[in-house]
Order: C-alpha cells, then structure tokens, then sequence
C-alpha cells in the first residue's frame, strides 16, 4: 500500500508530511483490501480563521470501488484528522457491506 501526499497552493512541510502519514496507517489498518491512499491538501487564501479555508480529501482505492472523502476546517491538522475518521467509518461500512452480501450468498446457496 502506498500513500501519496500532494498539495495545491502550499508547501507540505515534514512534519505535515509526517502527521498525514500515521494518520493514514490507521486507515490501512482496517483491511487489506486498500490498495493506496492518495491524500490533497489545499488551502485557500481568504481570511485566516475561515471555516472553510483548510480542505483535506482523501482518495482511498479499493477493489471494486474508489472511495472519497473530503474535510473542511480552519487548522490543517484538524482537517486531516477529522478526513481520516471519516474515511475510518466509510471504509468500515464498505466492509461490513461486501461480508453480508457474502453471508447473504452463501446462505442462499
């Protein structure tokens, strides 16, 4: 598995660089099924303490179905946490989705 970090209008410091990386491995921890994360990070230059001026988006491969998930905040690194949970509980709930179809057919037959 690999993971990506790119950026739009900003320079991806080492410890950004660091920090998206741990938080990433918590997402290869659910499965082996990830077969890359590519990560963007934008900030956008309008006032400083904007809502929405830090967006993280995370776009997780998967067999079977690319998963995207995008998060809003005013602190880089809370936008990078608050993507990864989310992308945590997506990727979980695309699990748990194919193992009771599997269930589901495998009862049937």
């Amino acid at each position: 598995m690999t993971v990506i970090i790119e950026s739009k209008k900003m320079k991806v410091t080492k410890a950004i660089r660091l920090f998206t990386e741990k938080q990433a491995l918590k997402i290869s921890k659910l499965g082996k099924s990830v077969l890359d994360i590519k990560v963007h990070l934008e900030t956008i230059a309008r006032k400083k303490m904007n809502k929405d001026s830090n967006i993280v988006t995370y776009f997780i491969s998967v067999p079977g179905k690319d998963i995207v998930v995008k998060s809003k905040s005013d602190d880089m690194y809370n936008a990078i946490v608050e993507a990864t949970k989310s992308a945590v509980r997506k990727l979980r709930k695309v699990n748990e989705k194919r193992k009771t179809i599997k269930r589901s057919r495998i009862a049937s037959s």
